[in-house]
């Protein structure tokens, strides 16, 4: 069933009780098979993002990022031996040039997995490979090319899961593998991994609009919505992740994806649309931004959007099981919390689309079948929102019916020829 379960006891009385015990397995496993690598960029004189690379013990790339100043990186990998790798890509060729400062550290350090760290773990996290750009550091370093046509012949994983044309018939989106990213979050890393595709040929002149599903689903659910968009305006980029981790994991694989589109392509504007549980980690990938990453993100609209949680999670969240979403889904939880201790960027115009229908007497209050309209309906949302649309469909039909895609191209066309809001607003 696509969306949030209704109640805790129908997960738990039905099959999918082994399916708890699945998710909380693995959960047990990620700690004791990999390994975190994790940092900080504390500075760098340019004031510019940096690529931080992830190396094997020979030097050969395993993985990268892209980290602002200030900001804490991460890397999930088997236990091995690594080397760490920073530089500012001044002339943006993705390259490590002879006089762009670099910062390398030959063995980076390690720590066990925290599924779940709280802020003051985090900070510990980012202390133990702290990074400094300086323009006078041009110390000899491993050669790095992370040119994209490089890595996708170097990058299986990569060819496959990022920016490849698309359909939404694709195995990857099929029912097996929407139960594997919800029940065993691990095994759907290893044999899919997190994805960013695209539904035709990247095409410079368009731009591009990020699909973001909601929990226990896949990108196939945008697929009717997606009919009746302007494809000859903008581009379709489906998140595909596991909803089973942490919200805040998939947030950060999301944000890494929205910077590495914009420093290679550099579209004009960027605009976010999230079903469900997706808008939570969608507004987190968005705070995960930095100034200069967020300008030309425009719009940001959510559709039936638990932004107080799902009550069913609270109950969840005190079973004696290593269950990561619901204590993410629980009102009240700290991943909640955070998304409104901090407010969107200004120039950002937010949409929120509410679905009311469908109610169910398993909620105790007014419910669109799934989610309780007063989740929906969070005062920090509310105040945050340039335009708000209560609709009358349950949380599934909301993405499939003539009065949401009329509001989706109505904000589509709202925008001005330049920048995200017209001169007058």
């Amino acid at each position: 069933m696509t969306g949030i379960r209704i109640s805790l006891a129908i997960l738990l009385l039905a099959s999918s009780g082994c399916s708890l015990l699945k998710l909380d397995k693995e959960m047990q496993q990620a700690r004791q098979e990999l390994l975190l690598i994790a940092g900080q960029l504390q500075a760098s004189d340019s004031g510019r993002s940096a690529l931080v690379t992830l190396l094997d013990a020979q030097g050969k790339l395993v993985n990268y990022r892209i980290a602002a100043p200030g900001e804490i990186f991460y890397f999930t990998e088997a236990p091995a031996s690594y080397q760490l790798l920073a530089f500012d890509d001044r002339n943006g060729n993705f390259i490590l040039d002879h006089d762009e400062p670099r910062h390398w550290l030959p063995k980076a350090q390690g720590a066990p997995i925290s599924v779940q760290p709280e802020p003051e773990e985090r900070a510990r996290l980012g202390r133990l490979n702290p990074l400094r750009l300086a323009t006078t550091d041009l110390q000899p370093a491993p050669a790095l090319d992370l040119s994209l046509a490089l890595l996708y012949r170097e990058q299986p994983r990569l060819q496959r899961n990022y920016l490849q044309p698309v359909n939404f018939d694709d195995p990857r989106f099929n029912e097996a593998n929407v139960r594997l990213g919800a029940w065993q979050p691990l095994t759907f890393m290893r044999e899919l991994g997190y994805g960013l595709y695209l539904l035709a040929p990247w095409d410079k002149d368009k731009e591009p609009i990020f699909l973001v599903h909601g929990i226990n689903s896949s990108p196939r659910v945008w697929q009717e919505l997606a009919a009746n968009l302007d494809l000859q305006r903008f581009q379709l980029v489906l998140f595909h992740y596991p909803s089973g981790l942490p919200l805040n994991n998939s947030a950060y694989m999301l944000s890494v994806g929205m910077r590495d589109l914009q420093l290679r392509h550099a579209p004009r504007r960027m605009h976010v649309f999230a079903h469900s549980m997706g808008g939570l980690v969608a507004r987190r990938a968005v705070q995960l931004l930095s100034a200069d990453d967020g300008q030309k993100l425009c719009l940001f609209i959510t559709l039936s959007t638990p932004w107080d949680g799902h009550p069913s999670a609270a109950s969840g969240a005190d079973v004696p099981l290593d269950i990561p979403v619901w204590r993410d889904m629980a009102p009240g939880s700290s991943y909640l919390q955070s998304l409104f201790a901090t407010p969107l960027p200004t120039h950002m115009r937010q949409w929120l689309l509410v679905s009311y229908g469908g109610n169910t007497r398993m909620l105790a209050e007014p419910n669109d079948g799934v989610v309780p309209l007063a989740s929906e309906l969070r005062a920090a949302a509310q105040d945050e929102a340039e335009r708000l649309y209560l609709l009358d469909e349950t949380h599934t039909s909301i993405l499939n019916n003539a009065r949401s895609t009329a509001l989706l191209e109505r904000a589509l066309d709202s925008l001005p020829t330049e920048g995200c809001k017209a001169a007058a607003e």
